[in-house]
């Protein structure tokens, strides 16, 4: 499920407006370190994964990550600085921000704290992510540092996931097939009124009911729940819908969960659709479909293989049984998302699984593989997997089974 970033994000064009004073060379500054490019991230671990990948430290409030030269290190309040110290990763140094602060600082403000930094570090030019603060960037523009927006990776290595990372991957997979059984039994569970509704424990069956219980299991098991998706009959042709409301016998009923860990901060992500009943025609047939074009893209899915071939494969197959994509009186219709997304400490993230990616996969890259159907009419289905990209094949995460009727 996509979530779209909070913080406003600045293209480079923006900050290139900007005048970039001369860089450090002028000021009568020790250097500790030889000129080349730094890092500089600002930003809570939650918020930010890249300042949680590069540092290792889980902080509820935003903090400093900085690297020059051959030092890497992390700024926080005294508060933290204890706690820091034992948690950070190897080689991160660790300061409080008070032992940054230019000499003329009357607090601790963010900004004297920057600047501290940039009087006594002062690379070639200070490398920021495309997320950062314009505020931040322009303070140190006005310092006279050279600053260049990171628009695409921070962190390029993300993309390859570590065995530690898809342990952690793998372990939210868990408690989201956990909780993905527990939507299961409580549907199994349930009777149909004589008006095809749901009925469980005496009281009617409704999407804000199944979540609940969803996010309550994901939340004992150690992870975070965010906006998990029950959404049945034709609030389902809309990928991205909560669902709301009564949730009725022989009609689809897509359920996407998605839990953060609250642990490691690494991400699963499995939807399965079910119908309680008997599915109508339409509905069987586009479910077959799916699973059709989940099955044979994670078949091709290797090192080498380009998201854009494996995507217009599964859309080949998709329309081969007769299921168009386009739009008409009643909106978008047919498989209207991307095949794919990378998962990690970030729901979404590279590579992208789609028809424009022409980037060729990666050993290590870990993926969902997620094709759907969607029809104003009836409604919608979707099926997704996580996979490991292997050299000669992958390796599925998702052990959840894939049955339509319950």
């Amino acid at each position: 499920m996509d979530r779209s970033e909070k913080k406003f994000t600045y293209p480079s064009l923006v900050f290139s407006m900007f005048k970039v004073r001369v860089s450090f060379s002028n000021r009568n500054i020790k250097k500790e370190f030889p000129m080349s490019d730094g890092r500089l991230i600002y930003g809570s671990s939650g918020d930010t994964p890249d300042i949680f990948y590069a540092s290792g430290f889980m902080c509820i409030d935003p903090f400093i990550y900085f690297s020059c030269g051959n030092i890497k290190a992390v700024v926080v309040p005294a508060l933290e600085h204890g706690r820091a110290l034992k948690e950070v990763k190897n080689g991160i140094r660790v300061f409080e921000r008070r032992e940054l602060l230019v000499k003329s600082a009357k607090g601790e403000s963010l900004k004297d704290v920057i600047s501290g930094i940039l009087e006594k570090y002062s690379p070639d030019t200070w490398l920021v992510p495309g997320n950062a603060s314009y505020a931040i960037v322009r303070h140190m523009q006005d310092e006279g540092a050279s600053v260049k927006v990171v628009e695409n990776d921070f962190f390029p290595e993300r993309r390859i996931k570590t065995q530690e990372e898809i342990k952690n991957i793998s372990s939210a997979q868990k408690t989201a097939e956990k909780a993905m059984l527990k939507a299961y039994e409580i549907l199994a569970e349930s009777s149909v009124d004589n008006k095809k509704r749901l009925i469980y424990n005496g009281n009617l069956l409704s999407s804000e009911f199944l979540r609940r219980q969803i996010n309550i299991l994901i939340v004992g098991d150690g992870g975070n729940a965010f906006q998990t998706i029950v959404s049945s009959g034709k609030d389902s042709s809309d990928p991205h819908s909560k669902g709301h409301g009564p949730i009725k016998a022989d009609s689809p009923i897509v359920i996407d969960i998605f839990p953060k860990m609250e642990e490691c901060g690494y991400w699963g992500d499995i939807t399965r659709t079910f119908v309680k009943g008997k599915a109508p025609v339409i509905v069987k047939k586009a479910y077959l479909a799916v699973k059709e074009a989940r099955d044979c893209s994670k078949a091709e899915i290797r090192t080498g293989a380009l998201p854009s071939k494996i995507s217009e494969k599964a859309l080949e197959i998709l329309e081969s049984h007769g299921f168009k994509t386009g739009n008409n009186k009643h909106g978008n219709f047919g498989f209207i998302h991307s095949l794919g997304h990378g998962i990690g400490l970030d729901i979404h993230e590279n590579p992208r699984v789609s028809i424009k990616n022409e980037t060729p996969l990666e050993k290590g890259n870990v993926i969902t593989v997620e094709p759907g159907l969607y029809y104003p009419e009836w409604g919608g289905i979707r099926l997704e997997d996580i996979v490991v990209v292997g050299d000669k094949t992958s390796r599925t995460l998702t052990s959840f089974p894939s049955e339509l009727e319950i």
